[in-house]
Protein backbone atom coordinates (compact mmCIF):
# COMPACT_ATOMS: atom_id res chain seq x y z
CA UNK A 1 0.00 0.00 0.00
CA UNK A 2 2.36 2.25 1.26
CA UNK A 3 5.15 1.17 -1.66
CA UNK A 4 2.21 1.97 -4.33
CA UNK A 5 1.46 5.70 -2.93
CA UNK A 6 5.34 6.49 -3.26
CA UNK A 7 5.25 5.17 -6.62
CA UNK A 8 2.24 7.73 -7.78
CA UNK A 9 3.20 10.55 -6.05
CA UNK A 10 6.92 9.85 -7.49
CA UNK A 11 5.25 9.55 -10.68
CA UNK A 12 3.08 12.60 -10.52
CA UNK A 13 6.51 14.88 -9.78
CA UNK A 14 7.66 13.30 -12.90
CA UNK A 15 4.84 14.28 -14.82
CA UNK A 16 4.63 17.66 -13.50
CA UNK A 17 8.59 18.23 -14.17
CA UNK A 18 8.26 17.09 -17.76
CA UNK A 19 4.88 18.81 -18.61
CA UNK A 20 6.32 22.32 -16.87
CA UNK A 21 9.59 21.75 -19.15
CA UNK A 22 9.86 23.89 -21.91
CA UNK A 23 11.45 22.92 -25.58
CA UNK A 24 13.59 25.34 -27.85
CA UNK A 25 15.03 23.88 -31.27
CA UNK A 26 17.67 25.96 -32.32
CA UNK A 27 19.87 25.59 -35.21
CA UNK A 28 23.82 25.00 -34.82
CA UNK A 29 25.42 28.42 -35.16
CA UNK A 30 22.29 30.15 -34.47
CA UNK A 31 21.66 32.25 -31.36
CA UNK A 32 19.54 30.58 -28.00
CA UNK A 33 17.90 32.96 -25.70
CA UNK A 34 16.50 31.98 -22.51
CA UNK A 35 14.43 34.01 -19.76
CA UNK A 36 13.35 33.51 -16.11
CA UNK A 37 10.78 35.31 -14.52
CA UNK A 38 9.26 35.17 -10.86
CA UNK A 39 6.80 36.97 -8.92
CA UNK A 40 8.60 37.71 -6.22
CA UNK A 41 9.57 41.58 -6.02
CA UNK A 42 11.98 41.43 -2.49
CA UNK A 43 14.39 39.30 -1.78
CA UNK A 44 14.48 36.97 -4.56
CA UNK A 45 17.81 35.86 -6.94
CA UNK A 46 17.57 34.12 -10.30
CA UNK A 47 20.46 31.83 -11.22
CA UNK A 48 20.37 29.81 -15.09
CA UNK A 49 22.61 26.63 -14.73
CA UNK A 50 23.86 24.81 -17.59
CA UNK A 51 22.92 21.22 -18.65
CA UNK A 52 26.38 20.30 -17.28
CA UNK A 53 25.31 21.76 -13.75
CA UNK A 54 27.48 24.18 -13.56
CA UNK A 55 25.95 28.39 -12.93
CA UNK A 56 25.67 30.59 -15.99
CA UNK A 57 24.38 34.01 -14.25
CA UNK A 58 23.73 34.48 -10.60
CA UNK A 59 21.57 37.60 -10.64
CA UNK A 60 23.82 39.84 -13.06
CA UNK A 61 26.90 38.28 -11.83
CA UNK A 62 28.79 35.77 -14.79
CA UNK A 63 29.84 32.47 -13.22
CA UNK A 64 31.31 31.12 -16.48
CA UNK A 65 33.73 33.21 -18.17
CA UNK A 66 33.04 32.62 -21.86
CA UNK A 67 32.09 34.59 -24.46
CA UNK A 68 29.26 32.54 -25.51
CA UNK A 69 27.18 33.37 -22.57
CA UNK A 70 26.11 37.15 -22.60
CA UNK A 71 23.56 38.81 -19.97
CA UNK A 72 20.50 40.66 -21.46
CA UNK A 73 18.18 42.22 -19.02
CA UNK A 74 18.17 40.99 -15.41
CA UNK A 75 15.77 42.79 -12.57
CA UNK A 76 13.83 41.71 -9.28
CA UNK A 77 11.44 39.63 -11.58
CA UNK A 78 13.19 38.44 -14.43
CA UNK A 79 16.44 37.03 -15.73
CA UNK A 80 17.17 36.82 -19.21
CA UNK A 81 20.79 35.20 -20.87
CA UNK A 82 21.75 34.53 -24.56
CA UNK A 83 24.15 31.98 -25.94
CA UNK A 84 25.44 32.94 -28.64
CA UNK A 85 26.97 30.25 -31.59
CA UNK A 86 24.77 27.25 -30.46
CA UNK A 87 26.79 24.28 -30.81
CA UNK A 88 26.36 20.38 -29.80
CA UNK A 89 28.04 21.21 -26.84
CA UNK A 90 25.13 23.48 -25.27
CA UNK A 91 22.46 21.01 -26.40
CA UNK A 92 20.92 19.69 -22.99
CA UNK A 93 18.46 20.75 -20.17
CA UNK A 94 18.95 24.18 -19.13
CA UNK A 95 17.87 25.19 -15.03
CA UNK A 96 16.77 28.28 -12.97
CA UNK A 97 16.29 28.31 -9.65
CA UNK A 98 14.79 30.91 -7.50
CA UNK A 99 16.21 32.16 -4.00
CA UNK A 100 14.12 33.06 -1.42
CA UNK A 101 13.09 31.85 1.89
CA UNK A 102 13.68 28.59 -0.05
CA UNK A 103 15.35 27.32 -3.02
CA UNK A 104 12.22 26.69 -6.00
CA UNK A 105 13.06 25.42 -9.59
CA UNK A 106 11.08 27.76 -11.33
CA UNK A 107 11.80 26.63 -14.92
CA UNK A 108 13.55 24.22 -17.05
CA UNK A 109 13.98 24.12 -21.15
CA UNK A 110 15.18 21.41 -23.15
CA UNK A 111 17.83 22.20 -25.93
CA UNK A 112 18.02 20.68 -29.23
CA UNK A 113 20.24 21.47 -31.54
CA UNK A 114 19.83 20.58 -35.15
CA UNK A 115 22.69 20.10 -37.46
CA UNK A 116 22.18 20.96 -41.19
CA UNK A 117 23.51 18.27 -43.86
CA UNK A 118 25.88 19.57 -46.64
CA UNK A 119 25.24 19.67 -50.13
CA UNK A 120 24.56 16.34 -51.39
CA UNK A 121 26.69 14.55 -53.98
CA UNK A 122 25.44 12.05 -56.96
CA UNK A 123 27.35 9.25 -58.56
CA UNK A 124 26.81 6.61 -60.85
CA UNK A 125 28.20 3.20 -61.58
CA UNK A 126 27.74 1.08 -64.53
CA UNK A 127 27.18 -2.48 -64.11
CA UNK A 128 26.91 -4.76 -67.27
CA UNK A 129 25.72 -8.31 -66.62
CA UNK A 130 26.30 -11.86 -68.44
CA UNK A 131 23.44 -11.62 -70.91
CA UNK A 132 24.75 -8.36 -72.03
CA UNK A 133 22.01 -6.08 -69.56
CA UNK A 134 22.96 -2.70 -68.10
CA UNK A 135 21.91 -1.45 -65.02
CA UNK A 136 23.16 1.88 -63.38
CA UNK A 137 23.42 2.46 -59.82
CA UNK A 138 22.89 6.05 -58.31
CA UNK A 139 24.40 6.99 -55.05
CA UNK A 140 23.32 9.85 -53.27
CA UNK A 141 25.61 11.12 -50.50
CA UNK A 142 25.14 14.05 -48.21
CA UNK A 143 27.52 14.43 -44.57
CA UNK A 144 26.91 15.42 -40.90
CA UNK A 145 23.72 16.37 -40.16
CA UNK A 146 21.82 15.69 -36.69
CA UNK A 147 19.22 14.11 -36.75
CA UNK A 148 19.56 12.19 -39.85
CA UNK A 149 18.32 13.56 -42.96
CA UNK A 150 15.49 11.86 -45.24
CA UNK A 151 16.99 11.32 -49.01
CA UNK A 152 14.30 10.70 -51.93
CA UNK A 153 14.73 10.45 -55.74
CA UNK A 154 12.32 12.41 -58.14
CA UNK A 155 12.06 10.75 -61.20
CA UNK A 156 10.29 11.74 -64.81
CA UNK A 157 6.62 12.74 -64.15
CA UNK A 158 6.72 13.83 -60.58
CA UNK A 159 7.26 9.93 -59.33
CA UNK A 160 8.97 10.44 -56.00
CA UNK A 161 10.74 6.77 -54.61
CA UNK A 162 12.69 5.88 -51.35
CA UNK A 163 15.94 3.83 -52.30
CA UNK A 164 18.26 1.88 -50.00
CA UNK A 165 19.54 4.28 -47.33
CA UNK A 166 23.09 3.86 -45.24
CA UNK A 167 23.63 5.48 -42.26
CA UNK A 168 26.93 5.58 -40.59
CA UNK A 169 27.30 7.63 -36.91
CA UNK A 170 30.35 9.13 -35.99
CA UNK A 171 32.23 8.67 -32.48
CA UNK A 172 30.27 11.31 -30.83
CA UNK A 173 27.03 9.40 -31.92
CA UNK A 174 24.91 12.21 -33.20
CA UNK A 175 26.51 13.16 -36.15
CA UNK A 176 25.45 11.11 -39.57
CA UNK A 177 26.75 10.98 -42.62
CA UNK A 178 23.53 9.59 -45.06
CA UNK A 179 23.70 7.61 -48.24
CA UNK A 180 20.82 6.51 -50.61
CA UNK A 181 21.31 4.40 -53.20
CA UNK A 182 18.95 3.54 -56.08
CA UNK A 183 19.01 1.17 -59.17
CA UNK A 184 17.68 2.08 -62.74
CA UNK A 185 17.17 -0.95 -65.04
CA UNK A 186 16.22 0.97 -68.13
CA UNK A 187 16.44 4.40 -69.08
CA UNK A 188 16.20 6.86 -71.85
CA UNK A 189 19.18 9.33 -73.04
CA UNK A 190 17.30 12.87 -72.22
CA UNK A 191 16.54 11.08 -69.41
CA UNK A 192 17.12 13.14 -65.69
CA UNK A 193 16.74 12.16 -61.99
CA UNK A 194 17.05 14.42 -58.97
CA UNK A 195 18.26 13.55 -55.55
CA UNK A 196 16.35 15.39 -52.88
CA UNK A 197 17.56 15.91 -49.36
CA UNK A 198 14.85 16.85 -46.75
CA UNK A 199 15.82 17.94 -43.51
CA UNK A 200 14.41 19.36 -39.83
CA UNK A 201 17.02 22.09 -40.11
CA UNK A 202 16.02 23.35 -43.97
CA UNK A 203 12.70 24.26 -42.66
CA UNK A 204 10.28 22.13 -45.61
CA UNK A 205 13.26 23.59 -48.12
CA UNK A 206 15.14 20.64 -50.28
CA UNK A 207 18.32 20.30 -50.91
CA UNK A 208 18.22 18.93 -54.67
CA UNK A 209 21.05 17.35 -57.19
CA UNK A 210 20.36 16.40 -60.88
CA UNK A 211 21.44 13.75 -62.53
CA UNK A 212 21.60 13.69 -66.46
CA UNK A 213 22.16 10.30 -68.23
CA UNK A 214 22.86 11.90 -71.54
CA UNK A 215 26.32 12.48 -69.95
CA UNK A 216 26.29 8.84 -68.94
CA UNK A 217 25.22 7.94 -72.80
CA UNK A 218 28.14 9.70 -74.16
CA UNK A 219 30.59 8.43 -72.05
CA UNK A 220 30.02 5.02 -72.66
CA UNK A 221 30.19 5.63 -76.72
CA UNK A 222 33.64 7.13 -76.44
CA UNK A 223 34.95 4.93 -73.85
CA UNK A 224 33.15 1.35 -75.48
CA UNK A 225 36.34 -0.58 -74.74
CA UNK A 226 36.04 -0.27 -71.18
CA UNK A 227 36.03 -2.82 -68.44
CA UNK A 228 32.52 -4.69 -67.47
CA UNK A 229 32.14 -1.86 -64.42
CA UNK A 230 32.70 1.59 -63.91
CA UNK A 231 32.15 4.04 -61.78
CA UNK A 232 31.38 7.67 -63.25
CA UNK A 233 30.89 11.31 -61.24
CA UNK A 234 27.97 13.25 -61.95
CA UNK A 235 28.99 16.61 -64.01
CA UNK A 236 25.73 18.29 -63.30
CA UNK A 237 26.03 21.05 -61.17
CA UNK A 238 24.28 20.59 -57.79
CA UNK A 239 21.27 23.30 -57.24
CA UNK A 240 21.06 24.21 -53.70
CA UNK A 241 17.08 25.01 -52.81
CA UNK A 242 18.70 26.76 -50.03
CA UNK A 243 21.11 29.61 -49.58
CA UNK A 244 21.77 29.24 -46.17
CA UNK A 245 22.73 26.15 -46.23
CA UNK A 246 24.78 26.83 -48.87
CA UNK A 247 26.40 29.74 -47.33
CA UNK A 248 26.78 27.41 -43.70
CA UNK A 249 28.89 25.05 -45.94
CA UNK A 250 31.32 27.79 -47.27
CA UNK A 251 31.68 29.21 -43.78
CA UNK A 252 32.47 25.66 -42.83
CA UNK A 253 35.08 24.99 -45.46
CA UNK A 254 36.66 28.82 -44.73
CA UNK A 255 37.15 27.41 -41.45
CA UNK A 256 38.87 23.98 -41.99
CA UNK A 257 40.70 25.70 -44.59
CA UNK A 258 42.02 28.45 -41.92
CA UNK A 259 42.83 25.85 -39.71
CA UNK A 260 44.88 24.14 -42.35
CA UNK A 261 46.81 27.32 -43.52
CA UNK A 262 47.22 27.79 -39.32
CA UNK A 263 49.18 24.19 -38.72
CA UNK A 264 51.16 24.90 -41.73
CA UNK A 265 52.48 28.35 -40.37
CA UNK A 266 52.67 26.96 -37.03
CA UNK A 267 55.09 23.98 -38.49
CA UNK A 268 57.16 26.29 -40.19
CA UNK A 269 57.88 28.83 -37.90
CA UNK A 270 59.14 25.17 -35.61
CA UNK A 271 61.13 24.52 -38.56
CA UNK A 272 62.68 27.34 -38.68
CA UNK A 273 63.24 27.81 -35.07
CA UNK A 274 65.04 24.44 -35.39
CA UNK A 275 67.26 25.18 -37.82
CA UNK A 276 68.48 28.69 -36.11
CA UNK A 277 68.87 26.17 -32.89
CA UNK A 278 70.77 24.44 -34.89
CA UNK A 279 73.29 26.79 -36.20
CA UNK A 280 73.81 28.44 -33.25
CA UNK A 281 74.97 25.22 -30.87
CA UNK A 282 77.42 24.76 -34.09
CA UNK A 283 78.82 28.29 -33.68
CA UNK A 284 79.28 27.55 -30.10
CA UNK A 285 81.38 24.40 -31.20
CA UNK A 286 83.26 25.93 -33.71
CA UNK A 287 84.15 29.05 -31.00
CA UNK A 288 84.97 25.91 -28.37
CA UNK A 289 87.62 24.34 -31.05
CA UNK A 290 88.87 27.47 -31.74
CA UNK A 291 89.85 28.64 -27.80
CA UNK A 292 91.06 25.06 -27.24
CA UNK A 293 93.74 25.51 -30.03
CA UNK A 294 94.51 28.93 -28.60
CA UNK A 295 94.83 27.64 -25.22
CA UNK A 296 97.20 24.86 -25.93
CA UNK A 297 99.46 27.20 -28.48
CA UNK A 298 99.93 29.39 -25.35
CA UNK A 299 100.81 27.09 -22.80
CA UNK A 300 103.88 25.90 -24.53
CA UNK A 301 105.58 29.10 -24.40
CA UNK A 302 104.85 29.37 -20.39
CA UNK A 303 106.24 25.89 -19.95
CA UNK A 304 109.62 26.65 -22.12
CA UNK A 305 110.05 30.23 -20.15
CA UNK A 306 109.65 28.11 -16.52
CA UNK A 307 111.70 25.30 -17.80
CA UNK A 308 114.60 27.98 -18.78
CA UNK A 309 114.04 30.25 -15.60
CA UNK A 310 114.57 26.87 -13.72
CA UNK A 311 117.52 26.61 -15.38
CA UNK A 312 119.20 29.87 -14.72
CA UNK A 313 118.14 29.60 -11.39
CA UNK A 314 120.32 26.58 -10.92
CA UNK A 315 123.25 27.67 -12.48
CA UNK A 316 123.20 30.82 -10.46
CA UNK A 317 122.66 29.16 -7.21
CA UNK A 318 125.93 26.82 -8.34
CA UNK A 319 127.85 29.83 -9.25
CA UNK A 320 127.06 31.59 -5.89
CA UNK A 321 128.12 28.35 -4.26
CA UNK A 322 131.17 27.86 -5.87
CA UNK A 323 132.46 31.55 -5.19
CA UNK A 324 132.75 31.21 -1.57
CA UNK A 325 134.38 27.71 -1.90
CA UNK A 326 137.00 29.73 -3.95
CA UNK A 327 137.17 32.58 -1.90
CA UNK A 328 138.31 30.55 0.95
CA UNK A 329 141.19 28.16 -1.10
CA UNK A 330 142.39 31.61 -2.05
CA UNK A 331 142.25 32.97 1.72
CA UNK A 332 144.28 30.00 3.20
CA UNK A 333 146.48 29.96 0.33
CA UNK A 334 147.37 33.38 1.52
CA UNK A 335 147.40 32.77 4.83
CA UNK A 336 149.90 30.17 3.83
CA UNK A 337 152.39 32.16 2.21
CA UNK A 338 152.48 34.85 4.62
CA UNK A 339 152.73 32.72 6.97
CA UNK A 340 156.18 31.61 5.13
CA UNK A 341 157.03 34.67 4.49
CA UNK A 342 157.41 36.10 7.86
CA UNK A 343 159.29 32.54 9.01
CA UNK A 344 161.81 33.72 6.95
CA UNK A 345 162.15 37.11 7.60
CA UNK A 346 162.42 36.00 10.87
CA UNK A 347 165.38 33.65 10.21
CA UNK A 348 167.53 36.62 8.25
CA UNK A 349 166.91 39.19 11.21
CA UNK A 350 168.61 36.38 13.57
CA UNK A 351 171.12 35.89 11.62
CA UNK A 352 171.79 39.48 10.57
CA UNK A 353 171.17 40.69 14.30
CA UNK A 354 169.01 42.98 13.42
CA UNK A 355 165.45 43.74 14.39
CA UNK A 356 162.92 44.64 11.26
CA UNK A 357 160.89 48.33 11.86
CA UNK A 358 158.95 47.59 8.82
CA UNK A 359 157.18 44.44 7.61
CA UNK A 360 158.39 43.64 4.30
CA UNK A 361 155.95 43.80 1.51
CA UNK A 362 155.29 41.23 -0.80
CA UNK A 363 155.43 41.45 -4.58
Amino acid sequence: MWWGTLSLLFWVAVQGAFLNMETITVEEGQTLTLTCITSLTKNASLQWLAPSGFTIFLNQHPALKSSKYQLLHHSATQLSIRVSNVSLREEGVYTCLQYGSSVKRRQQVRVTVLVTPFQPTVEALVLRGQNGGKSVVLKCSTERSKPPPQITWLLAEGLEIDGEVHREFEADGKICNTTSTLVVRTYGKNSTVHCMVQHKGLQGRKLVVPFQFEDLVADQETTSDAPEQHSLSSRALPQPMSTEASAQHAGRLARSKSGILLLTLVSFLIFILFIIVQLFIMKLRKAHVIWKKESDISEQPLESYRSRSNNEETSSQENNSQAPQSKRCMNYIMRLYSGAKTKKSAQHWKLEGKPSCFPESIV
